[in-house]
């Protein structure tokens, strides 16, 4: 059967307009060396915390193995973070210098981390969990699902523990 050539036309705007997706999510405020100056500095707090995430199963899914990033609550860093709360990941621009401010430590088996030398400022922790479901398609491999843990802590005398659970979570966007 042929089709009338306005029909195939329509057709082929909307199959290409089917496979465009969407632009990469942008950063907007520009990063300046000068903003962190202040939390490049050490500090006497010991801030400890734990990262998990409950499945509605009720299997736990701890942090393990994943990095734990306290980064300066500076504008920039604040903007991630709203960024990161879409679900889409980080930022396309994102500087990558801004991790030199960043402490990173690994989380333990039991999702159990500990930063050393902390001074008193606010910070953003952020980590990831990552867990396989079965997929939804007969015949395919398991589905990798997870996503963002964060929150922001004031460290102060005492401000020095967090906890990093399902409030905190953010899912992959699909």
């Amino acid at each position: 059967m042929l089709f009338p050539l306005r029909t195939l036309a329509t057709f082929s705007v909307l199959l290409a307009a089917g496979c465009a997706s969407a632009p990469p999510v942008q950063i907007l405020t520009p990063f300046h060396d000068d903003d962190f100056s202040t939390w490049n500095k050490s500090g006497p707090f010991t801030v400890t915390g734990q990262a998990f995430f409950k499945l509605p199963s009720g299997q736990v899914i701890t942090c393990a193995g994943e990095n734990v990033s306290l980064i300066p609550a500076v504008g920039y860093n604040t903007e991630l973070e709203q960024i990161l709360a879409t679900g889409k990941g980080y930022p396309s621009n994102y500087d990558r210098h801004e991790h030199k401010y960043d402490h990173k430590v690994m989380c333990d088996g039991a999702g159990k981390f500990s930063f050393e030398g902390i001074p008193a400022l606010n910070w953003i922790a952020v980590t990831r969990v990552t867990w396989s479901e079965p997929s939804s398609i007969p015949y395919m491999g398991p589905d990798s699902k997870g996503g963002y843990l964060f929150s922001e802590i004031q460290v102060d005398e005492t401000h020095t523990k967090m906890l990093l659970s399902n409030q905190d979570f953010t899912a992959d966007a699909p």
